[in-house]
């Protein structure tokens, strides 16, 4: 299990690194780490005779700790390293031979896995009697960062010569593994500023026209909810920008997001008026006295109910647009509706009350409602328009990153 282990994440490391995701010491923590945990389970003699020799090595080291004069310990953690050292100077000797470009992450695995068992060995007094020199390949380990720096700056200076910003993000990753390879690379971090300045997309958000005839309505919340929200994206690749940013006339953005109303209506009013008899036999209307005492007297009521529910609708129609700044096509067009609906109920009747319900009642008790005002009713109804711009633009931007 664990040399099998090692194999699968060796080989995604170097899926990873040709795939230009860049934090790839992180895969290789993550391998150390599962190597060390998984060695708690079975003994260094069946993980050695399986073949497993990294987590045989480190399973004895480990008991060695716990007893240094453990037999078995004793006799396979010699074999297991032996075994271990052999198959990792074998597999980096293969490396070194083939012509994958990208071999150098390999070695680079292999070396620091070799450096991993020497430290493991070296703070373990009871297994430096038994193995006396464990190896250090810190000078080779350098070399081949070294070398794997070189061939991702070398793929990144290829790709910065295309020109194009793909390209240039592209470079910008490859630049960023060189310098995790090697954080001293010579110039390493000029060329990584350049390869992000040519790679970013710059977008201009334009303001958002609102008119209206009859009321003084402003979208300032909906249009600064959008810049602010786009800003927090924090996209590697992304800079966004309004009007009132830009103020020199030199400034020219790849792409320009434009939104505006088609149509809007704020408040439209309905009032719903209804008229209803009611009527109810059997109810308790008063009593009465007998020569047996008080008695219930029950009969008919009757009431007139007339229910108001009035309703304000506003909803509008936003023509959404992503636009190439260059060439003036359009990227991507879509309509987004919005839609809010206020409501207030009450009621008023005339005749025996007792005629009505508990919730018939209630609602007698009930007056009109103040409506928000028209700016609130406008706010209302952009908000689903708003979280379709957002998702809109979420799915666009992010394939930039």
């Amino acid at each position: 299990m664990g040399q099998f282990l090692f194999y699968v994440y060796s080989i995604l490391i170097m899926a990873i690194m040709k795939r230009l995701i860049y934090p790839k010491r992180l895969g290789l923590l993550f391998i150390l780490s599962t190597l060390l945990i998984v060695t708690g389970c079975v003994s260094a003699k069946k993980r050695f005779e399986r073949g497993d020799y990294d987590a045989a090595t480190l399973q004895a080291i480990k008991r060695l700790r716990n007893n240094p004069d453990s037999k078995k310990a004793r006799q396979y953690l010699p074999l297991a390293y032996q075994h271990a050292l052999d198959f990792h100077l074998n597999r980096i000797k293969q490396l070194k031979a083939s012509s994958d470009l990208y071999k150098w992450d390999g070695v680079v695995t292999h070396y620091s896995q070799l450096n991993m068992l020497h430290d493991e060995i070296t703070r373990c007094p009871g297994c430096l009697s038994i193995v006396k020199n464990p190896k250090v390949f810190q000078s080779e380990l350098n070399s081949a960062k070294l070398a794997a720096s070189k061939v991702y700056f070398e793929s990144g200076l290829t790709e910065l010569k295309k020109e194009t910003k793909e390209s240039a993000r592209a470079a910008y990753k490859l630049f960023l593994t060189a310098k995790d390879y090697t954080p001293e690379y010579t110039g390493i971090d000029t060329y990584i500023e350049d390869a992000l300045a040519k790679g970013t997309v710059h977008v201009l958000i334009e303001d958002i026209p609102v008119h209206s005839r009859s009321l003084s309505l402003t979208n300032e919340f909906f249009q600064n909810s959008i810049l602010e929200h786009v800003r927090n994206l924090n996209l590697t690749f992304v800079q966004f920008y309004r009007e009132a940013d830009v103020l020199t006339a030199d400034f020219v953005p790849d792409e320009v997001v434009i939104m505006q109303f088609d149509d809007f209506v704020v408040g439209q009013t309905l009032i719903k008026e209804r008229v209803e008899l009611i009527e109810r036999d059997s109810v308790k209307v008063g009593t009465v006295k007998t020569s047996d005492g008080e008695k219930p007297v029950f009969g008919t009521v009757k009431a007139e109910l007339t229910t108001f529910e009035k309703t304000l609708v506003s909803s509008g129609l936003l023509d959404f647009q992503i636009i190439n700044a260059t060439t003036g096509s359009t990227i991507q067009q879509r309509k987004l509706p919005g839609t809010f609906v206020w409501k207030t109920d009450w009621a008023s009747f005339n005749g025996q009350e007792e005629a009505l319900s508990d919730n018939q009642l209630a609602l007698t008790r009930q007056r009109e409602a103040f409506p928000p005002s028209p700016q609130d009713l406008f706010v209302e109804f952009t908000q689903p328009i708003y979280n379709q711009v957002i998702s809109s633009l979420n799915r666009y931007y992010r394939q930039f990153n």
